[in-house]
């Protein structure tokens, strides 16, 4: 509509107004574009939200300003702006900033605008797969024509972390396993070369999920063959021996030498190695020069990766299948050894016979069904998704949904003197092991220009200032050992509905974490840094961060996100306990497994997909050894 691109383009002439190097105007056809594409890959409920949004933020300053926001004199339109994205309010400044997460990136998304900033726009257009790795074809169904009967041994429920690896681990040792997943192949040319378009067809909602709370938190999760492996930043850490023993007290002690016996076959076969000093750059420089002043313990972090070379992109697929990601390595294998995939197709009850699982049914966008009659079911959907799924087909433990953790992560953006060029980095690449004790894990980040803009959560000309020293910058977070506070919904529908309070023992370590960091940019040399708190983003100097973080703030003024649901249908020693027995078998519908993160009791204070895919392979020798395999 033209009123709503009148809107769109105002609201980005006020939010990153032209500065020195910044200079050309906003092209209306490619930002009507962009936020066309993000809203019709959101869900109907949360598209209505956002273009609700742009039209209470065009007719609220009638109220304030005696006229519409679009028609506003530019000078008055900026301040009214800034007024609202920084308002002492949370609400309004929590309604605010998300209209701008969808106006940001589709501003900075422009080839033009990137240029200006010093960013090589289109540097990944032509770049080649290191070995090109195709799904055999013949073993692959997209969508379904009509409604499809088939018969298999198992049927697998998820392509990710857990999914891929038991269909592969069956498969391989002679299972017919029927794959299905709800999402499609990533398409070659899309990989880590457009990081909206991996958003919004690689992402489950086009990346709006969202745990509402205390602060509201986004949790982007994968929704493509290879699930969340596909678009994680490869990070491959052992469950800590630590939570291990935790693990145990709990009564949950598994066998030691089994477990490592399945890190090892999982970290073989994906390529689990310390990211080599010439894949470092950017960031982790300045973050090793930062510690290095500090006396603090930092290196190399273990990645799955085969012929990487640094394409900086792994949060929106890999463009040279250097990472190894399941859609390259567990998908494939696991057609290669027989087993089928049906792609497109939604997971939505299961088939039932003399009180245990005999299959399960699925329906694809167009209507049809597939209905797959097996002997074993594997859940493997996710510590989100999943929740509805095991809903849905009767699991009613009092533990579905709840206990969920998140590992909440924030980061601080620095301002260096010298050139960084943060994308010639390894995303998640170098890390400071010290703090694990204290339920912190610092890893490395840097995204591309549409997302850096996001990262910075204030408006105007201090904001365009800060895009056009984009090659100054460097990032560096952390993410927290959560308390289980988190617990998902299910509503009518299946539709999930996330709710989570940040526990206070977790703000304490936020701050914690963020005045390490503070101190470490400022020891490597930073002009200023920005917090992830509202109000009080901008310091010049280790003493104003102190104070910013000494005082005491709302945890709505935070600025979060999130990566690793875990919990939400837990293993336990006790049906008492937990949604599934340590076989990871439902203790209600025999013959129904769930490997996923949802299983994980704890949260690790690591990136879990290697505890994740350590448990699928356990799981699948437990499963073909109830087969007779």
């Amino acid at each position: 509509m033209p009123i709503e691109r009148e809107i769109l383009l105002a609201l980005v002439l006020a939010t990153a107004p032209p500065g020195e190097r910044l200079d050309a105007d906003p092209d209306p056809d490619h930002l009507a574009t962009q936020v066309g594409l993000v809203l019709a890959s959101m869900p109907r409920f949360e598209r209505s939200g956002v273009r609700t949004l742009f039209w209470v933020f065009e007719f609220v300053s009638v109220l304030a300003r005696g006229t519409r926001f679009s028609r506003m004199e530019p000078k008055a339109r900026d301040i009214w702006v800034i007024h609202l994205a920084e308002s002492r309010f949370s609400l309004i400044r929590l309604f605010a900033r998300l209209l701008l997460t969808v106006v940001k990136p589709a501003h900075f998304a422009h080839r033009v605008v990137q240029a200006q900033m010093g960013y090589p726009a289109g540097h990944l257009d032509d770049v080649e797969p290191v070995r090109p790795i195709s799904l055999k074809a013949e073993h692959v169904t997209i969508g379904l024509e009509s409604d499809t009967e088939i018969r298999c041994q198992v049927a697998v429920v998820g392509s990710g972390a857990g999914g891929a690896v038991v269909a592969c681990e069956l498969a391989e040792r002679g299972i017919d396993v029927v794959l299905i997943e709800a999402g499609y192949p990533a398409e070659r040319k899309d990989m880590g070369r457009d990081a909206g378009h991996a958003l919004r067809t690689m992402y489950q909602d086009g990346a709006t999920t969202l745990a509402f709370g205390r602060p509201s938190i986004p949790i982007p999760i994968g929704r493509t063959v290879g699930g969340t492996t596909t678009i994680n930043s490869g990070t491959c850490f052992r469950t800590p021996a630590a939570v291990l023993d935790r693990w145990a007290r709990e009564g949950l002690a598994f066998d030691r030498g089994h477990l490592d016996a399945c890190f090892d076959r999982v970290e073989s076969r994906i390529k689990v190695q310390p990211v080599p000093d010439h894949l470092l750059g950017g960031s982790s420089t300045v973050v090793a020069r930062g510690a290095e002043a500090l006396g603090l313990e930092h290196g190399p972090l273990s990645r799955n990766i085969d012929g990487c070379q640094q394409s900086g992109m792994c949060p929106f697929g890999c463009p040279r299948d250097a990472k190894q990601s399941t859609n390259i390595t567990y998908v494939p294998w696991a057609l290669e050894a027989g087993a089928r995939l049906h792609a497109g197709v939604r997971a939505t009850s299961l088939i039932r016979k003399n009180g245990r699982v005999a299959g399960v049914v699925g329906r694809s966008e167009s209507g049809h069904s597939l209905t797959v009659h097996a002997d074993t079911v594997v859940s493997a959907c996710g510590a989100i998704t999943g929740v509805s799924f095991l809903h849905q087909v009767g699991v009613r433990s009092r533990h579905l949904g709840r206990h969920l953790t998140i590992h909440p992560g924030v980061k601080i953006v620095a301002q260096m003197p010298e050139v960084v060029n943060g994308w010639a980095d390894t995303p998640q690449g170098y890390g400071l092991p010290g703090f694990f004790d204290e339920g912190l894990m610092f890893e490395g980040a840097f995204v591309p220009p549409e997302y850096t803009a996001i990262a910075l959560p204030f408006v105007g000309r201090a904001f365009t200032e800060v895009m056009e020293a984009y090659p100054h910058l460097a990032m560096f977070g952390f993410m927290v050992a959560d308390q289980p506070v988190g617990r998902i919904h299910v509503l009518p529908g299946g539709k999930t509905f996330i709710r989570y309070f940040l526990h206070k023992e977790d703000q304490h370590r936020v701050k914690r974490g963020l005045g390490i960091l503070s101190e470490l940019f400022f020891a490597a040399g930073a002009e200023r840094i920005f917090l992830p708190i509202a109000g009080r983003e901008e310091q010049r100097s280790l003493a104003s961060a102190q104070a910013a973080l000494t005082g005491r703030f709302d945890p709505m003024a935070l600025e979060m996100a999130a990566f690793h649901p875990l919990g939400s249908s837990r293993m336990s020693s006790v049906s008492r306990k937990g949604v599934v027995d340590p076989e990871l078998e439902s203790w209600e519908i025999p013959g129904l497994y769930v490997v996923d993160g949802g299983v994980v009791p704890t949260a690790l204070g690591v990136n879990p997909q290697i505890t994740i895919m350590g448990l699928a392979t356990r799981a699948a020798e437990t499963i073909a050894h109830r087969l007779g395999s």
